[in-house]
């Protein structure tokens, strides 16, 4: 007598087939994939992130014949500067990031302007009647780029001919051997011919 055994199916068992091995092995795949996602998420967190930004103080210079009244750079007032003068005073303060990159820009505005009339006539009459007759004024206002810093410092406005405008970030006064643009403190052009 021989022994026969009685398929699976008819014992009331499913048997393990096609259908459920790929979803067997579909699903151990995105174990996998969930596993190295989560690794990566963990060490992402690990790593610092990046730096925060920092608050500079801001100083200006002016290398024309326009004195500036007024000036802001992203919202945050400046101290007024003589014609061809500036820096000493430092006023508070311009978040930067830590790391420059090229697309770093501030918003500049400012006020400036020059008296029309001689000193003697502007000195004989109050400030409000001075201002009135002769102060021409110019309120201006520009995007500017801030030139490549690899440390922090103070932000540098410099008011050039033109009304073009540069932002230097610098540990360095204006005319330090090491400031970053190797431009000398503004003087005032010899007038005398």
């Amino acid at each position: 007598m021989s022994v026969q055994t009685m398929p699976a199916a008819m014992l009331g068992e499913r048997p393990f087939g096609l259908i459920e091995r790929r979803l067997g092995v579909c699903l151990h795949r995105c174990l996998i994939v969930l596993a190295l996602l989560a690794a990566a998420l963990g060490l992402a967190a690990c790593s610092p992130s990046a730096a925060k930004p920092v608050t500079v103080g801001i100083t200006g210079y002016t290398f024309t014949s326009e004195g500036i009244q007024e000036y802001y750079v992203n919202g945050m007032r400046g101290s007024n500067l003589p014609p061809y003068g500036g820096g000493g005073s430092t006023s508070c303060c311009v978040s930067l990031p830590a790391k420059w990159s090229p697309d770093l820009t501030v918003k500049v505005e400012w006020i400036t302007g020059h008296w029309t009339a001689a000193m003697d006539q502007i000195q004989a009459m109050d400030i409000s009647e001075a201002i009135k007759c002769c102060l021409a004024r110019r309120t201006l206002s520009k995007v500017v780029s801030v030139e490549r810093y690899e440390v922090g410092g103070i932000v540098q406005v410099f008011f050039l001919p033109h009304d073009e405008i540069k932002v230097w970030v610098s540990q360095y006064d204006l005319g330090h051997e090491k400031h970053i643009s190797g431009m000398a403190y503004p003087k005032k052009p010899d007038t005398t011919e």
